[in-house]
């Protein structure tokens, strides 16, 4: 048809929207989260205002039925895992890696100075688990393999394979890769 895109193969649409299915399948609530997601992320950079229309949807339902805040502008790479989707925040300036987990009420986002000017996001690595309830925010980097405890207040970059815990979050340890830890 004359004055429409090209649309792109089907395989790969569908490949896009369901790449973090198998990684959830035994959380259903976690696929169609995520599904409803790559599909919002799919459709804002392809199909102009329709798929803004689509991408409010999207944001409209998760946030009042799941809690779940993963904005269509995040960048996050594929099997995204989520144990127990609800409550869980992403600032849209988030940047993450692949193979990253995610439990109930994760926030992860900026900080801003008093006078409300953001300092920055936090960026993450692949291979990154988060605890339940933590909270990682400002202009720091969690690097790859890296693990954040339950309820930990990150403020700090974490090393690869670095694990924190604790309010404010230390240090405790950095794991062996060799021993795949």
């Amino acid at each position: 048809m004359r004055g429409r895109r090209s649309a792109e193969p089907p395989e790969r649409f569908t490949a896009w929207v369901f790449q973090d299915w198998r990684v959830n399948r035994r959380y259903p609530d976690s696929q169609l989260v995520l599904a409803w997601f790559r599909l919002a992320q799919w459709a804002y950079r392809r199909w102009g205002f329709p798929g803004l229309l689509v991408a409010w949807s999207y944001r409209f339902f998760t946030s009042l039925v799941f809690s779940v805040e993963l904005p269509h502008q995040l960048e996050v790479g594929p099997r995204l895992k989520l144990f127990h989707p609800h409550s869980i925040v992403l600032n849209p300036g988030v940047r993450m890696g692949a193979d990253c987990t995610l439990r109930q009420s994760v926030t992860i986002g900026n900080s801003t100075r008093r006078d409300g000017s953001e300092r920055g996001v936090v960026s993450v690595g692949d291979h990154v688990e988060f605890g339940a309830g933590c909270v990682v925010v400002g202009d720091i980097h969690i690097g790859d393999h890296a693990r954040v405890a339950a309820l930990a207040l990150v403020l700090d970059s974490v090393p690869d394979h670095g694990v924190v815990r604790g309010n404010p979050a230390q240090l405790v340890r950095i794991d062996d890769p060799a021993q795949g830890r």
